[in-house]
């Protein structure tokens, strides 16, 4: 075609995200345009999808296929109707845009076809009746928006071959790969926020945002040029009274009613209704079948675009019309609260009540109670320290702070509170347990304890005791207190005079954490399972307004091996917790679910929240949480990368760690750290130092439903250490401990490290442990500890050469490997296939294949060290130190003689060094 200016792509393009099957269809197509075949796509999607980035691509690919390409959009019906005349009629096309004959493949693309005014439909109804050999016709549309005409026209396809496809939104992956982001939770994020829609993706990039903690920030301050130049463009495009309109409930954020859009735009009821119907019909304004007659805007995207284009002035006019509207048809508070601080009214007694009251209620977003607050705090006159509405204000803001993850903020109002004279106990009480939650957040449960401590046994209220008890016994736990498990009997009695099932609720969870934790002798197994179900019988209402509730009952879940039910729990949490706006939980909930799903072998999962957490927990200045969050990530990556990549990592965990009080969080980060630089090879000292990161001989530091695993690890330390019989003590208290409490993870880790233990002296009994330990690991979903098991077995029945067993083990193991993605996991298993075919007699025999013979621990280390194993992993695998590796491979060099792992693999990989015989 000739005459017409041919579709350009605008330069340089950004990557197209999500749209390869689109594209796949247009490349097929093409093909058979080329071929001479006529067809006909139409790529279908609401506004922002990506209609017009998509038709750029697809001008570049006929480009680069050598076909002529031509485009136009519906608006531009000048040039639309030049194109689609000069295919029908081309004697026919206006002077300077003939085209002349189509000769071979042409592609034509016509966007936004909802657009298209009568004439340019009934051109392409000509058009798809007697198309020309080798079109190939791209339309893009949004649906809502399609006219009559231009339907019929489509209606009336039948010589071309017609494809429709959806253009779908992103899915989170497609979201993060926009933005730049690792697929993880900031990606989940922001396609929650956005719908997946690309042009709203865009609207919250994650610069803007602040990181993770943006999950309760809502858009920023600016959006980009691009989002909002498109919104613009379809209000542009509005009659004048529909923009008024569309103006006037821009300050209805939550939807509004047909009636108080009339109030707003001053029109009576016929014409409110005939102007909300034409832009619903633009697709800027939507109904919710549910919640009928109410409508919003189709995205707050363009609600934030409409709103932030008003004068000041006119907002707070706007907003106060509504909240007087709202307020007299007798809507609840939170309804109307934005309204009431936007339009200026926070000095008003009365309304400073209300927007008190609205920021209270769970619903409310932290970061909106904190500015209502902040208005009404600015704007009322001073008040005295006794003020009640200043105490309740003080009280209100404390709360919302601590919800935002403002915790050192909130622990400044809380001290204030604390040294006041309080009118009422229970308010004293309440500014207590408040400001030690708030120490417990920021990783101090030994302060938070030392607060508590001394009120417990001070006259009180049997709600207030309840109250002091609870915030006790948590952070006893936490703290390792002695009393801590007094504290969570204390608490069913309590409950019981209380006689509330919240309350009840309340101490069932907070019992079973102690119980996790220390010795109290509570039956946490049988609790387990009705607080789960007292919790998930609970609104999420409710749960916001406890929100600890889920925290402790998942992390109750998961020490006490209920990992399934822990991640649901956690789940649950974290979307509460993001739909109200409440950060302060939401590290402690990610280093969670880090901790489960590594467990359950979901290490790339495991390795997202913990970078999600370790980011949070630094924006809040957590450092213990910061800690942990590392801690748990390192173990991800020892799975998949091994120890000595890992240790680097869990070693940053503890850097600050002996700067603070003795807690939970920094002994979990201190015993991983030891653990994996003991992994990585480096054993001098590891037994000590893990013995004091334990808390000593009584493992004081170790929670209850820990101590038979981190004892069952001091046993095999000290047994690499050749101290048999402190080996042998130590897996006596390791038995003791899971005999207690009965937990099938716990009793299987006692039962592998006895097999690592006696593997040499009994591989008939090492055997049996490993088996019942891997049987153990699977029954509960603990996919690595069932994968290392099996390792075991299979060298205790490789030493009994048992070589079939062997091999199912082998094998299973190397599902798993495969299954998890675990290269290290992958290298142990091939190190075990190596031993057993060595001890099998497959290698190749030495007397007949040459010289180059190793010794059997030379040919173990040189097949680990040829398959990519690092000299800390090959020691690992073969039970010696790294320096005995090193020893080694000297000499297996000097044997070959090459000089490095490369050639030693090629080497390896001739057949010509062979196995000699016994090490």
């Amino acid at each position: 075609m000739t005459g017409v200016e041919p579709a350009s792509s605008g330069g340089p393009l950004e990557p197209l995200i999500g749209r390869n099957c689109a594209l796949d269809l247009f490349d097929r197509a093409l093909c058979a345009a080329r071929a001479g075949q006529p067809s006909m796509l139409e790529f279908v999607a609401d506004p922002g999808c990506g209609k017009t980035r998509l038709l750029r691509e697809l001008a570049v690919r006929a480009g680069q296929a050598a076909v002529p390409a031509f485009a136009a959009a519906g608006r531009d019906s000048e040039r639309a109707g030049a194109l689609l005349t000069a295919l029908v009629e081309p004697t026919a096309a206006p002077a300077g845009h003939l085209p002349g004959p189509v000769a071979g493949a042409v592609v034509v693309l016509l966007d936004d076809l909802h657009l298209a005014p009568p004439a340019v439909a009934a051109l392409l109804a000509r058009l798809a009746q007697a198309p020309p050999a080798g079109l190939l016709l791209v339309v893009t549309y949004r649906p809502r928006q399609m006219a009559g005409w231009a339907t019929a026209a489509l209606g009336g396809v039948v010589q071309l071959n017609r494809r429709t496809f959806p253009l779908s939104p992103l899915d989170p992956a497609g979201v993060a790969a926009l933005l730049g982001l690792p697929d993880g939770r900031a990606g989940q994020r922001v396609h929650r926020l956005s719908g997946g829609v690309p042009r709203y993706v865009l609207a919250y990039r994650p610069e803007a945002l602040d990181g993770a903690v943006a999950a309760q920030r809502g858009l920023p301050d600016e959006l980009p040029f691009e989002v909002t130049a498109a919104v613009q463009l379809d209000v542009d495009a509005l009659e004048a009274d529909q923009r008024h309109m569309l103006e006037a409930v821009s300050v209805c954020a939550e939807g509004f009613e047909p009636t108080l859009a009339g109030a707003l735009a001053r029109r009576d009821p016929a014409a409110t209704s005939d102007l909300l119907d034409g832009l619903v019909a633009a697709d800027l304004l939507r109904t919710d079948p549910a919640l009928e007659p109410t409508l919003r805007f189709r995205h707050e995207v363009d609600r934030a675009v409409v709103y932030r284009s008003l004068s000041p002035g006119r907002r707070r006019a706007l907003h106060a019309v509504a909240a007087g509207i709202l307020r007299d048809l007798g809507h609840p508070v939170t309804r109307y609260a934005e309204h009431l601080c936007a339009g200026g009214q926070c000095a008003d007694p009365a309304a400073a009540d209300a927007l008190i009251e609205a920021a209270e209620s769970a619903r409310t977003p932290r970061l909106d109670a904190i500015r209502w607050l902040t208005g009404v705090r600015r704007l009322l006159p001073d008040a005295g320290p006794s003020d009640r509405r200043r105490i309740r204000l003080d009280f209100a803001t404390a709360d919302a702070l601590v919800g935002a993850g403002r915790l050192r903020q909130a622990r400044t109002l809380l001290q204030d509170l604390s040294r006041r004279e309080l009118p009422e106990e229970d308010q004293q009480v309440r500014a207590l347990v408040a400001r030690a939650r708030v120490e417990r957040l920021l990783g101090r449960p030994f302060d938070a304890y030392a607060l508590l401590l001394p009120r417990l046994d001070a006259p009180a209220g049997t709600r207030a005791r309840f109250d002091l008890t609870v915030e006790a016994a948590v952070a006893g736990a936490l703290c390792g207190a002695a009393g801590a498990g007094q504290h969570a009997c204390d608490l069913g009695r309590l409950a019981d005079q209380l006689d509330e099932p919240g309350c009840r609720t309340t101490a069932a969870v907070v019992r079973c954490f102690v119980a996790a934790h220390v010795d109290c002798g509570f039956p946490a197994e049988e609790a387990l399972g009705r607080a789960s179900s007292e919790v998930d019988a609970l609104a999420d209402d409710e749960l916001a307004r406890h929100p600890d509730l889920l925290a402790l009952l998942a992390w109750a879940e998961h020490l006490l091996e209920r990992d399934r039910s822990a991640l649901h729990h956690l789940d649950r949490a974290l979307e509460i917790c993001c739909r109200a706006g409440l950060v302060a939980l939401t590290p402690w909930l990610l280093v969670g679910r880090c901790a489960v799903t590594c467990r359950l072998g979901s290490l790339d999962r495991a390795l997202s929240e913990g970078e999600d957490a370790e980011e949070v927990a630094v924006a809040m200045g957590v450092e213990p949480l910061v800690g942990m969050a590392r801690a748990h990530r390192a173990i991800a990556v020892a799975w998949r990368r091994g120890p000595a990549a890992a240790r680097q990592l869990a070693e940053t965990a503890v850097l600050d760690a002996a700067t603070r009080r003795p807690n939970w969080y920094d002994g979990v980060s201190q015993r991983v750290a030891v653990r994996l630089r003991f992994l990585a090879g480096d054993r001098v000292g590891a037994a000590p130092a893990l013995l004091r990161a334990c808390g000593g001989a009584e493992l004081d530091q170790v929670e209850a439903s820990g101590r038979a695993c981190w004892a069952s690890s001091l046993a095999e330390m000290t047994h690499r250490s050749g101290r048999r019989d402190e080996a042998l003590h130590w897996l006596a208290v390791a038995g003791r401990h899971a005999q207690r409490l009965r937990l099938r993870g716990q009793s299987a880790m006692v039962r592998i490290s006895r097999a690592r233990l006696t593997l040499d002296a009994d591989p008939r009994g090492a055997a049996e442990l490993a088996g019942a330990a891997a049987d153990s690991f699977a029954d509960i979903g603990w996919r690595m500890d069932e994968a290392s098991a099996r390792l075991v077995r299979a060298r205790a029945l490789c030493d009994l050469r048992e070589w079939t067993a062997a091999e199912v083990e082998l094998a299973e193991a190397r599902r798993i490997a495969d299954l998890v993605g675990s290269p290290p996991l992958r290298r142990a298993v091939a190190g075990v296939q190596s031993r057993a075919a060595g001890a099998a007699g497959r290698r190749p025999d030495s007397a007949a294949r040459g010289e180059l013979t190793l010794t059997r621990r030379e040919w173990d280390i040189a097949r680990l060290v040829a398959a990519g194993a690092s000299n800390a992993e090959a020691a690992e695998q073969v039970y010696v130190t790294v320096k005995t590796v090193e020893a080694h491979l000297t000499r297996i060099f000097r044997k070959t003689g090459v000089s490095s792992r490369a050639a030693l693999a090629a080497l390896l990989a001739t057949g010509a060094v062979n196995y000699r015989g016994p090490a």
